[in-house]
Formats: C-alpha cells, sequence, structure tokens
C-alpha cells in the first residue's frame, strides 16, 4: 500500500486457504526486506487469505487484527513510529500526585514500552481512575506512541465526566463525542458510551472507522462488558487497550482479567 506521494506504507500479503500461512510470511519478509533497503524505514506487514488477517508491525510484533487499515491511519502510525520516545522517560507532569497514583502511571508506561497492548487496572472507586486515566494519555501524547485517543464507558455519566473532567480539564484540543453523530473524525480526543458505538442495524457505529483508527481506547467500568457480550468493540480495533475497575468480574461469561490478556 502506498501513501500519496507513492512511498510505501504496508506490505499485504495474500495467500489462499490452501497455501501455508508460512510460506506467506517468507514471501513477505522477502519483500519487505527489499522496500527496507531502499527506503531505509520500516513498515508493517499485512497477512490474510481472504477472511482472518495477521499484523506485524514495525517491532515485529504480530498480532490478528480485524482487517487492513485505511492510507491515512497508516500515514498517521507510521509518522508516530518515527517520532517516538520512550514513555518511561517522560516526566509525569501534574495530572496525578498520590504517590499510588504516579507509580500505577509509571508501571503502566513500562509495560506499554515492554510491547505490551492491553492491561487492567483495578483502583478503588473514588481513588483517582479518571485522573490516572488521563496522565496517561497526557504522557502517551508527549511520547508519540498514540495520537487519536478514546475513552468509553457505559453510562451517559461517565461519559460526560470523562469529556468535562478530565480531557477538557487537562488538554486543551477539543474534544469530539461520538454521541453527537459528528460528521467528520479528525485525529484527536473521543468519548462514547459502548451503546453509540454498537448502535446500527446493517452496519454497526464502530464500523465507520477503520480498524487502525484509535491508537489508544480507555474502557471505564470494564467489568461491564456485558454491554459488549461478544467483545465486537475489543476484536475490532487495533489499539492499546487499557481497562478501568473497582470491580474486575472473574465470571465466565465476563472475565475482565481475560478480556484484557492478564
Amino acid at each position: 500500500m502506498l501513501a500519496e506521494d507513492n512511498s510505501p506504507i504496508a506490505l499485504i500479503e495474500a495467500k489462499k486457504f490452501s497455501v501455508s500461512g508460512d510460506k506467506g510470511r517468507a514471501q513477505a519478509r522477502t519483500y519487505l526486506k527489499d522496500i527496507e533497503s531502499q527506503t531505509k524505514e520500516k513498515i508493517p506487514v499485512f497477512l490474510t487469505n481472504g477472511n482472518k488477517w495477521l499484523l506485524i508491525d514495525q517491532d515485529g510484533i504480530e498480532r490478528d487484527v480485524s482487517g487492513v487499515f485505511s492510507q491515512a491511519d497508516l500515514k498517521r502510525r507510521m509518522e508516530l513510529y518515527r517520532k517516538r520516545r520512550d514513555p518511561t522517560k517522560i516526566n509525569i507532569g501534574k495530572i496525578v500526585d498520590r504517590p499510588k497514583s504516579i507509580l500505577i502511571v509509571k508501571q503502566m508506561m513500562e509495560h506499554i514500552q515492554n510491547g505490551h497492548k492491553s492491561a487492567l487496572i483495578s483502583m478503588a472507586t473514588g481513588t483517582g481512575k479518571t485522573r490516572v486515566a488521563m496522565a496517561m494519555i497526557d504522557v502517551l501524547l508527549r511520547s508519540n506512541i498514540v495520537r487519536n485517543v478514546l475513552f468509553i464507558a457505559d453510562r451517559i455519566a461517565l461519559t460526560d465526566q470523562a469529556k468535562s473532567a478530565g480531557f477538557k480539564e487537562f488538554f486543551s484540543e477539543a474534544v469530539v463525542d461520538l454521541r453527537e453523530n459528528p460528521k467528520s473524525f479528525p485525529n484527536g480526543l473521543y468519548v462514547s458510551t459502548v451503546q453509540t458505538l454498537r448502535s446500527g442495524k446493517t452496519k454497526k457505529f464502530y464500523e465507520k472507522f477503520s480498524p487502525g483508527f484509535f491508537d489508544l481506547i480507555i474502557f471505564d467500568e470494564a467489568h461491564r462488558s456485558i454491554y459488549d457480550p461478544n467483545k465486537l468493540i475489543h476484536r475490532y480495533f487495533d489499539a492499546i487497550k487499557i481497562g478501568l475497575t473497582a470491580t474486575p468480574s472473574t465470571a465466565e461469561s465476563r472475565n475482565t482479567y481475560e478480556l484484557f490478556q492478564c
């Protein structure tokens, strides 16, 4: 796949079901070496058999994705990759001041720097989960690891809180509220309810975005996954996914630990 200036931003290797995935991976690796030797830049690889998609990112980390990303999202992620910094070396700032909250943010930055794409934060009610989330977002934005951020809650009050007492208090840029059904989707900060994202009969609201549009998704009250019982949102988006909860669930039908791979 090429950018508007015809520079390569991704490699897509397609093979039939009857062909081994390892053969496709080996062939893609050969093409990739040729491209990187000419451009001096690393690009992601998508392997597909027409039904399933596998992404191998610039760090060589493999994971299943729901589909190929848009040209704009691939370009944004490539720009982030060029400029990214170690988040553990970025000053946390003043959004959080409690020692435990500062420690959680530091541990999360180490976790993400080590290549992890999923995590669960368990904090008691009233101890500042929203502030911790905003502090993490701030560090990840300043370290150029993320640009597009989505904060999801299952209740209107929590979404409003994230919008007013979170994004608007600590960030100067505009916040896009998906509940208002915006006509355009610029790079930046977003809030939504799970119900809004899952709305729609023939096509779900979240399908207005490419799978790579969001770089970071925060799931508030993550134990209440009953509102996304088939994990459609989790499966559709390729992003760093962080759950916030005071009461993680171990129920077989909605195991919070399993959902966030911890």
